[in-house]
């Protein structure tokens, strides 16, 4: 029986667990976390960091792992390392994984070969970072290095704030170092969606908009919706930088989360973000039911079986996940769906029982839950993204 071992263990799991088990694959999930969902459903539960790559090499030589796949931040250079060092299925080299995992090296990395990038600087201490205050045009996000899901990032509109917003970035930084970029101001609305490579070549993608609750913090998203209401053009300046930094970074298989702008400035797309490895908030489930397109089994397919996976897509329909969350901090009282709403949910994850505490959703990791919709048209998508609050209440005491 062939052995695969997931690093991580929250509920996006799940699925993955379920299409594993009816290949008959023994399935090993993996953190520091025993209580996460995802270990109840698994054959076996290893209690280590999804960020201990020597631990977790070391149990997975021993126990003859064929397989090593993770769907969260925290786990994708573990999972190339170990990968690597077994001579295991990987979407690249360890060296690969690393520049697009660190926003430092990811943006070095776009400025050297040709690709669209914003003006930034890495910093470790704060008095260069006053020094260079003249060379930077107003507004900027500073950002740990090497934090997810927009912890510790902040918009910067004035230099006097420049010094609260690097103090909060660090905190967030295990290296203790942060990035500082011009911000770029977009065309319409940001750009999310997830892709699929093969043999190097992109072979799958799928983008739509994210939208943001403007009240908490206009930097974590609260929904994406598919399709994308971009004209094809700017979508292909999108997917034209993609193609060029996979084939420069050496990305060679698997899925990869994208995160992009429009500029205001000169129309050109910027890679915001990238990930190597599907997004958050059940993207790629979400983008399943709108093309047909399923990552979970075609990492399965590389992953463990080492060959291609054969699929064909095709994009239709209008679907979203909209994220439940709270403006205050508390313990969560009462989620009212509204009816409409309701009889559009596909699927319905909750992460916070009432009676839970809940935070302010200033980071992706405040999620009290998610809902996966489908609608009828990109009109009445449109009105509920716009006005997320109309259709979702969150009660908190």
């Amino acid at each position: 029986m062939k052995k695969l071992l997931l690093l991580g263990g929250d509920a996006t799991l799940l699925p993955v667990i379920r299409a594993a088990k009816a290949r008959g694959y023994y399935v090993i999930t993996c953190d520091y976390l025993p209580d996460n969902i995802a270990h109840k459903y698994s054959d076996e539960y290893i209690g280590y960091s999804t960020t201990d790559k020597e631990a977790i090499l070391s149990w997975a030589i021993e126990n003859k792992i064929d397989g090593v796949l993770t769907f969260t931040d925290s786990g994708v250079v573990t999972a190339a390392y170990v990968c690597n060092r077994m001579g295991l299925a990987c979407p690249g080299s360890y060296e690969t994984i690393e520049i697009i995992q660190n926003k430092d090296r990811f943006r070095k990395f776009l400025d050297e070969n040709g690709c669209n990038v914003p003006k930034f600087r890495k910093y470790a201490d704060w008095d260069p970072v006053g020094n260079d205050t003249e060379n930077f045009r107003f507004p900027v996000l500073v950002k740990p290095v090497d934090a997810a899901g927009s912890k510790g990032v902040t918009k910067v509109c004035r230099k006097e704030d420049l010094r609260r917003a690097f103090d909060h970035a660090i905190g967030f930084s295990a290296r203790k170092e942060i990035i500082i970029e011009e911000f770029i101001d977009p065309v319409g609305p940001q750009i999310h969606g997830d892709c699929f490579v093969r043999d190097g070549k992109l072979v799958f993608i799928y983008l739509g908009d994210h939208h943001f609750d403007s009240g908490i913090n206009n930097l974590v998203p609260v929904s994406t919706s598919w399709p994308s209401t971009h004209p094809e053009e700017e979508l292909q300046k999108v997917e034209r930088q993609i193609r060029m930094f996979i084939d420069k970074v050496g990305f060679m298989n698997g899925c990869m989360n994208i995160e992009s702008r429009i500029s205001k400035a000169d129309r050109k797309a910027y890679l915001i973000d990238v990930g190597a490895r599907s997004g958050g908030n059940y993207t790629p489930y979400v983008i399943r039911y709108g093309s047909g397109f399923d990552f979970v089994e075609a990492m399965l397919d590389f992953s463990m079986e080492h060959r291609p996976s054969v699929q064909t897509a095709d994009k239709k329909g209008f679907y979203a996940y909209l994220v439940i969350h709270a403006k205050t901090d508390g313990i969560l009282a009462r989620v009212t769906v509204n009816e409409y709403l309701e009889n559009k949910i596909l699927e319905r994850h909750d992460y916070i029982p009432v009676g839970g505490r809940v935070h302010s959703f200033r980071r992706a990791n405040a999620a009290i839950g998610i809902l996966i919709v489908r609608f009828p048209s990109r009109e009445e998508m449109q009105q509920v993204t716009d006005h997320l609050d109309d259709y979702i209440n969150v009660e908190v005491k």
